[in-house]
């Protein structure tokens, strides 16, 4: 680590750059966040942290440790926003077919890098709403983040302590006087600034409703592909779609029906859904679902990218924004090889 601690700048205000500015926080360094008040991915973050890939039955990337380092680090951000945002939430997976439901519980029974994270469920302690005629498990260790309660009452701590601005900010606009590094936390809006250095930034669109139902779902958030998430106040957020070929946060007519029409089909009786909510917004990814990470270029050491978080962006970000600022503070030689630029095969460090 320098003597001097250095006084960063970080460029967007979503999920992403309130983590970065509250990990600078949390180690004494000064920074200001610059945000230009472009929709961010965290418009639509369902806010779940998961530790199963329900597709293949697997865990998720560095599952343990990720989850554990975010549970402890929204909880610590928790007691200084006076907030409650980290909730400890269950999550039910409905089987789609009998084959699925005998893997998972195959690889419940012990023995796979998943099975300390999953459980077969007894049906009789399902939600009398949930339809599941070929059983459910369970992932007891999953939770949720209001990802709109930390990002709004984090911006207006920095606004209040004066380190906030609406500002726009772009790669050729190098170092702003004052300030010794750049952390880039743009998302979607590093693309074209990326893309110089051969680093591609996919935009996958998305769509999240608010919901409320005739009858309560149960306080536990089930997953049929489409999911339910309960928000405690009798209020489900449901979703979500995922689409490559729109590159603008547009709500379509036609989701609304789609995602009730798809979470209906968890429950045992059909029941008349209230749309409260529609949003839209687009999450930054990359080709092997990894953010990009670190210093891109050698004429520019000052920039240090932390985009690409992609739809577990609420679960990995408090472990790679931790790896961005120690690689920034030379408390490590680079951020590990899995989020390093290089493992592009088209990267171009200039």
């Amino acid at each position: 680590m320098p003597l001097t601690l250095p006084h960063v700048l970080v460029v967007g205000d979503g999920l992403a750059g309130c983590l970065i500015a509250w990990e600078l926080h949390f180690r004494g360094c000064s920074f200001a966040v610059w945000s230009d008040g472009s929709p961010a991915a965290s418009d639509v973050a369902a806010g779940m942290s998961n530790p199963v890939s329900f597709r293949r039955i697997l865990p998720q990337w560095n599952a343990r440790e990720q989850q554990d380092e975010a549970r402890a680090r929204y909880q610590l951000i928790e007691s200084h926003l006076g907030t409650s945002l980290w909730r400890n939430v269950p999550i039910v997976r409905i089987f789609p077919n009998q084959e699925y439901a005998d893997l998972w519980a195959e690889r419940a029974a012990g023995g796979h890098g998943v099975s300390p994270f999953i459980e077969v469920m007894d049906l009789a302690n399902l939600h009398k709403s949930i339809k599941a005629p070929c059983g459910a498990g369970l992932v007891p260790d999953a939770g949720w983040v209001n990802v709109v309660a930390l990002t709004k009452k984090s911006r207006s701590k920095w606004q209040e302590n004066g380190c906030w601005e609406q500002r726009a900010w772009k790669m050729d606009d190098g170092c702003p006087e004052g300030f010794d590094a750049v952390v880039d936390c743009r998302g979607i809006g590093a693309v074209e600034d990326l893309a110089s250095f051969g680093l591609e930034l996919r935009r996958n669109h998305g769509e999240v409703l608010r919901v409320k139902p005739a009858v309560e779902w149960g306080e536990r958030i089930v997953n049929n592909v489409t999911w339910a998430l309960p928000l405690g106040d009798g209020t489900y957020r449901v979703g979500s779609t995922h689409r490559w070929d729109i590159h603008e946060p547009i709500c379509l007519d036609k989701t609304p029906e789609a995602l009730m029409e798809g979470v209906s089909d968890a429950r045992t009786h059909a029941q008349e859904l209230e749309c409260l909510e529609h949003r839209a917004g687009l999450r930054p990814t990359c080709f092997d679902r990894r953010p990009i990470l670190g210093v891109v270029s050698k004429a520019q050491p000052h920039y240090h990218a932390c985009v690409g978080w992609g739809a577990r962006g609420v679960t990995i970000g408090p472990t790679v924004s931790r790896w961005t600022i120690e690689a920034l503070l030379g408390e490590r030689k680079a951020v590990p090889d899995e989020v390093n630029p290089k493992r592009f095969p088209t990267f171009t460090e200039n």
